[in-house]
């Protein structure tokens, strides 16, 4: 399909073809592993072709179609290319490959991430390790800014399986680069549920004994141990940014709206709308 020249806004533009290129990356990703080392055909991608020249726009255009880029090779190759807009890139890619049995291994989708923290938490936080202190892990060597929310919804997802003693005395033995989402829910099993002591690391067991004493005088904080049901099914997608680096808000960057270019001009952009950006679940 060829695109036509300025008749448009970009956005309009590329919303309209943006379903399209989202189904070619669904049905590309169930072959991932046939198509990684498929030669890149070209150095610009055909459909943001009519804007090289305009780096905002072209870098919006490749974000916006980066679904339909076929493996993580054409992710290094492409994405960087956008410029501004190269966090976007990767991180829309990754979101519509982060369900389990999308052919793509987690520490391969950690390093198309790249030094991403919204697209690597949001990764993380979906496709969950069993074991929680694994868990632990790559929130603190991936996540950074979102390593509070992170590790609390690790624990958080512990505290549902409803450990035993011996789990308990594992998770306290371990230091915690977040100690007090650790203790509290250590605690919630020694004093709420009956199981376990608070006895590990020494400021972990510190923190676990003061939430200790605060569920015995108030027993009606202790945190339910049943998951809630959600009333529809999840989509990882429904995170992927709108707009700018951050899911909570930094560096909020509006999509660029261009007016036809007189000549072939490139015309300057005007002051678009920022989008509404997705808010993270907090923690109790």
């Amino acid at each position: 399909m060829r695109t036509s020249r300025w008749t448009g806004s970009l956005l309009l533009y590329a919303t309209t073809f943006f379903a399209a290129s989202q189904t070619i990356a669904c049905q590309e990703s169930t072959t991932a592993s046939t198509k990684e080392d498929a030669p890149i055909i070209t150095d610009v991608y055909p459909p943001c072709k009519d804007y090289v020249g305009m780096p905002e726009a072209y870098g919006y255009c490749l974000y916006k179609f980066s679904g339909g880029f076929r493996s993580a090779q054409e992710i290094e190759h492409f994405c960087p290319q956008a410029g501004a807009w190269e966090m976007e890139c990767r991180h829309a890619w990754v979101s519509g490959r982060m369900q389990p049995d999308s052919g793509y291994k987690t520490e391969d989708l950690i390093k198309v991430c790249g030094e991403n923290p919204d697209c690597t938490f949001e990764l993380i936080d979906f496709r969950p390790e069993n074991d929680i202190l694994a868990q632990i892990d790559l929130c603190t060597n991936h996540v950074k800014k979102h390593i509070q929310d992170c590790v609390g919804h690790a624990m958080q997802r512990w505290w549902y399986t409803k450990p035993d003693a011996e789990e308990v005395a594992r998770v306290l033995k371990n230091s915690s680069p977040v100690p007090d989402r650790v203790a509290f829910y250590a605690a919630a099993s020694v004093q709420c549920s009956g199981i376990g002591t608070c006895e590990g690391d020494p400021y972990l067991v510190r923190i676990c004994k003061k939430n200790l004493r605060h569920f015995k005088k108030y027993p009606k904080t202790c945190p339910p141990q049943e998951e809630p049901k959600m009333e529809n099914q999840f989509s990882p997608t429904e995170l992927t940014p709108q707009a700018g680096h951050g899911a909570k808000g930094t560096n909020v960057r509006p999509p660029p709206k261009f007016d036809k270019p007189p000549q072939g001009i490139p015309p300057k952009p005007r002051q678009g709308h920022v989008a509404p950006q997705n808010k993270a679940q907090k923690n109790p």
